[in-house]
């Protein structure tokens, strides 16, 4: 019989912002993501401190929300971690030593703990690089069917999106608005706020 023997990195903290973010959920419930989510109590109770205030802002309530869901949903793998590093001030100062100590991975949006993981050597997994990974891929020359729903920067050109959020510039569709077109693939950008594809009709 073999036995399978949690190592600590099998285990991750999340950043507040990537709590707050809700998606977390979602990501966990694909089972893409393995392992156990390690909740500190330190964030459990800035979060729900946050979430109790009379002006608390809706993303800091849905944080509240996402610990609930995590912590009273048999479906989540979750341990809540008691250790607080009360040297240190700051959340974000105190999730990464708590990694270091624990060889915990982290779990973020984006790059909002990077100032402080940069020397440190913990893994991070970012989202945002799920996110970007899981985008269909094009290259020149591919057919896209596209609805242009505005006029472009330059005359003659419509704007139209795809399900993903990349922004399709297609040439000689301004006079096409809420029509579906098919298209060619010219060239793609990608740049932080997002991937462009440019177009142009297909004949």
């Amino acid at each position: 019989m073999f036995f399978h023997i949690k190592r600590h990195s099998d285990y991750f903290i999340p950043s507040s912002e990537a709590i707050i973010d809700g998606r977390i959920l979602m990501v966990l419930k694909t089972g893409f993501l393995t392992g156990t989510i390690v909740l500190p109590q330190f964030i459990i109770d800035y979060i729900k401190h946050q979430a109790s205030l009379p002006n608390a802002d809706v993303s800091v309530k849905r944080g509240d929300m996402v610990i609930e869901t995590l912590m009273n949903d048999e479906g989540y793998n979750v341990m809540i971690e008691k250790m607080d590093p009360k040297d240190l001030n700051g959340i974000s100062r105190k999730i990464v030593r708590l990694a270091v100590i624990r060889n915990y991975r982290l779990l973020t949006i984006e790059n909002e703990l990077e100032p402080f993981t940069k020397m440190v050597g913990v893994k991070v997994l970012k989202l945002k690089d799920l996110g970007m990974a899981l985008k269909q891929v094009f290259f020149k020359g591919d057919i896209l069917s596209v609805k242009p729903v505005k006029r472009g920067r330059y005359t003659g050109e419509g704007i139209g999106y795809l399900d993903d959020n990349s922004t399709v510039v297609i040439e000689g569709a301004s006079t096409s608005l809420g029509k579906v077109i098919r298209c060619k693939v010219i060239s793609v950008l990608d740049l932080p706020t997002g991937r462009v594809i440019f177009s142009k009709i297909e004949q």
